[in-house]
């Protein structure tokens, strides 16, 4: 009886992972980079992409692997205490995608481990959906993150990089794309680079290391990845580690995460073109505890009839920032957007971005968008100008009045008109007591918006 129990469970747990797991990240960061004692808090997150019809929008995600931990693998002699209390994979979902079948989950748990401790800490096990072609199946994945709390060259604790990403993108058929991963460092002026992960002495990847899983043509340059897939309806997969060092001369990562992603080759849709993101282009202020309301916008430049937005994606969230559901324009069905409301807290006071992702009902999606939010203590406000100009033009016209006679004579008459213009500009600026941050940074798919608390 027990080893059907077994054997169901061990079935249970393929089918569960292999049909809907779609692959993630774990991150790590230390609750205070300074710390001097002897036992160091962290904080370890995990962000996984599942299929919404096969793994439900609940607390408890996956469902059925509240005993399976992220488990050492690697200097575990040196992992700070970590093995004694391991921390479990459920995360929690954070956001769904019904027209896309997407679902996103991530948690975030607290820890506390020796200092200096340094170890490798991953997420094994299999299968994957069948992958390439031909179809490739019961591959196994390891995702892998590198943990070093030894205080840096330069007296803190590090923090590794941050990548934002979706899972799967899509690829359309004998079209060649550029794949961004979206990476942040808190820590000014360090060197973020990626690479392909690997399966020598420390296994990264699993079954799916390049360049066995996608087409022989993939490449990686600068977070970068350029695809393209020669066949319509086939599934790869690519395992990249995000890594950050010290500065560019340097070649001892200090840190090392894992980004692993599906792709997914589509045949060709009957729109190619993308869809717009409207950045946001103003100043937004508010008092912590205040709500801020703003709407994210996005074009849809193909014929409605033929392919409509079907959602925007949030890659890169905001604790505690709410979203609505999409809303088309009945009025102008090429024009769509998405609701956000936000209440930020004393805790939130620095940098808090959110990267969102828009994708037609043909799968085609956009730039990836971000926009960060800086909340600040300062008392100061984003403050309106206004100044006025006044341009005066002067115009001189000749004219000439002929008349014929027996003799003729001629007569010139010269006019000159003054107009004046008065131009009033209206500008943002925000000051600061301690110093100058810019007010409004606005680029194609990038905006840094400014709140301020009193």
């Amino acid at each position: 009886m027990m080893c059907w129990s077994i054997l169901l469970f061990f079935y249970f747990f393929i089918f569960a992972f292999g049909v809907h797991f779609k692959g993630g990240t774990i991150t790590w960061a230390p609750i205070d980079p300074y710390d001097n004692g002897t036992s160091i808090g962290i904080t370890i997150t995990q962000s996984y992409a599942w299929t919404l019809t096969h793994e439900p929008c609940t607390s408890q995600v996956p469902g059925s692997s509240s005993s399976t931990y992220l488990m050492c693998v690697a200097d575990c002699s040196t992992n700070g205490g970590y093995s004694t209390a391991p921390i479990n994979i459920v995360t929690n979902c954070t956001s769904t995608s019904s027209s896309l079948d997407m679902m996103k989950s991530e948690a975030s748990k607290k820890t506390t481990l020796s200092s200096g401790a340094h170890f490798y800490l991953a997420y094994t096990g299999g299968n994957w959906a069948s992958l390439n072609d031909p179809p490739t199946s019961s591959l196994s994945w390891s995702i892998l993150t590198y943990i070093d709390l030894r205080k840096r060259s330069d007296g803190f604790i590090n923090t590794p990089p941050v990548a934002k990403f979706v899972s799967p993108q899509y690829a359309v058929v004998n079209r060649t794309i550029q794949i961004n991963i979206p990476v942040s460092d808190v820590n000014a002026g360090d060197d973020v680079r990626c690479r392909w992960s690997t399966n020598t002495s420390i296994d990264e990847c699993g079954g799916i290391c390049y360049p066995n899983t996608v087409p022989n043509t993939t490449t990686l340059s600068n977070c970068t990845i350029t695809f393209t897939g020669h066949k319509a309806r086939v599934l790869y997969a690519v395992a990249i580690q995000v890594e950050d060092f010290l500065d560019s001369t340097s070649n001892t990562p200090m840190s090392s995460v894992p980004v692993q992603m599906m792709i997914y080759v589509q045949p060709e849709p009957n729109c190619l073109i993308k869809p717009i993101i409207s950045p946001l282009d103003r100043c937004l202020e508010v008092e912590v505890g205040d709500s801020i309301n703003f709407n994210i916008s996005i074009m849809n430049l193909c014929t409605p009839t033929v392919a409509h937005i079907a959602d925007l994606v949030v890659l890169s969230d905001v604790t505690g920032m709410s979203r609505s559901n999409l809303t088309t324009l009945p009025t102008n069905l090429s024009l769509s957007y998405v609701s956000f409301k936000w209440t930020p807290h004393a805790n939130q006071i620095g940098s808090n971005q959110l990267c969102v992702l828009a994708f037609t009902s043909e799968n085609l999606q956009s730039d990836t968008y971000c926009a960060t939010f800086i909340v600040s203590n300062s008392s100061n406000r984003c403050l309106t100008t206004t100044s006025t100009s006044t341009t005066t033009t002067t115009t001189t016209s000749a004219t000439t009045t002929s008349t014929s006679s027996s003799s003729t004579s001629s007569s010139s008459t010269t006019t000159t008109t003054t107009t004046t213009t008065t131009t009033t500009t209206t500008s943002i600026v925000t000051a600061t007591s301690a110093s100058t941050i810019s007010n409004v940074y606005v680029t194609k798919q990038k905006s840094v918006l400014m709140i301020m608390s009193p």
